[in-house]
């Protein structure tokens, strides 16, 4: 640290009286952070291998959400039917809509007052980390009305919840240009916001039939709910959307060389659909379920939550097979797989 936050920082060692971050939170951060260094460094033109430089700071910051976001998690309990009951009264959350600040929180979180008190000494907490910690806690809130009643959130809502999931990757990447010196790229940042929404919206997907066995929020439950038939041709139109901002951001904000290093990366994990990952990445998107409780009937008695299957052949369930081949760049059965996916327009 320099001169001027070496008194600030010493201050702050000489309060921490006793730890405040589990091994869990410490081991689920791991991999957040180890992503995030083999994503983002290379967008911030530092070697992966230089991430020993940085990794205290990240790595206290994760594993401080981290343990923060189980404490979020206790707050919801599951009934025997497999739904989720927050021991918040229902009311007291779908009424809760102010958002906190960060010393609302500090008070009855001793993991995020550390968290919160170590940025203040390093000089790292400047208004757009302060704003993002925020949306950390607007997201948990809007988590734990969602858990308590799944099928009463808006699109709106859903959207909303989306926009604020991956919080700690943005605050991990505000903390990345202060720690190295170097003023905030507001290009990259906008279009790895993108990027950020379309792996939110790939997991949902891949966890779709488990999230509605478990009676858990997920987006896509919401179209389904919303849309009904046209839920995978909406998704596929939201999906559009982002996609389309994506790209427009990634070509304001990378030059050649960053782009081949953020499509390699990209490539590697089969990432989030044919605009992040040209080669590999592709869209699955279900066919919705219409009639829920028999899946979660079924899944009640099974090891495993069962595959959705969509028999070779089969459509989308937004119309016939030709209003299937009108959908935007989308929804189509591919090699007798079962599966539905989405494709890059030619």
């Amino acid at each position: 640290g320099t001169a001027g936050t070496a008194e600030p920082l010493t201050a702050y060692l000489s309060q921490m009286a006793a730890p405040t971050l589990s091994f869990e939170s410490f081991r689920r951060a791991r991999a957040t952070v180890e992503d995030f260094a083999r994503s983002y460094f290379p967008l911030h033109r530092v070697p992966v291998d230089a991430f020993l430089n940085f990794m205290d700071v990240l790595y206290f910051v994760e594993a401080s959400l981290y343990e923060a976001d189980e404490r979020n998690e206790a707050s919801v309990e599951a009934r025997p039917d497999g739904s989720i009951r927050s021991r918040e009264s229902l009311s007291a959350q779908l009424g809760s809509t102010c958002r906190q600040t960060l010393e609302d929180c500090a008070h009855r979180e001793p993991a995020w007052m550390a968290m919160v008190d170590l940025l203040k000494a390093r000089g790292l907490l400047d208004s757009n980390v302060r704003r993002l910690l925020e949306d950390g806690l607007e997201y948990w809130a809007l988590e734990r009305r969602l858990c308590a009643a799944p099928l009463e959130a808006s699109v709106a809502e859903a959207q909303r919840a989306l926009s604020l999931k991956s919080f700690d990757y943005r605050v991990l990447n505000r903390l990345m240009y202060q720690l190295r010196g170097a003023p905030y790229d507001e290009p990259m940042i906008a279009c790895m916001h993108e990027a950020e929404l379309l792996v939110e919206i790939e997991d949902d997907l891949k966890d779709y039939g488990k999230d509605v066995a478990r009676n858990s929020f997920n987006i896509y439950r919401v179209y389904a709910r919303e849309y009904r038939e046209r839920a995978a041709e909406e998704m596929a139109a939201f999906i559009a959307q982002i996609e389309e901002r994506y790209l427009k951001f990634r070509a304001a904000a990378m030059d050649e060389g960053l782009l081949a290093a953020h499509i390699a990366r990209n490539e590697e994990q089969s990432s989030a659909g044919p605009a992040m990952a040209p080669s590999t990445g592709r869209w699955e998107i279900p066919v919705p379920i219409l009639d829920e409780e028999p899946l979660r009937r079924l899944s009640a008695g099974v090891a495993r939550v069962p595959l959705l299957f969509v028999p070779p052949g089969s459509t989308c369930g937004v119309g016939s097979e030709e209003a299937c081949a009108q959908c935007p760049s989308i929804i189509r059965n591919e090699g007798g797989s079962g599966t539905i996916a989405r494709t890059q327009s030619s």
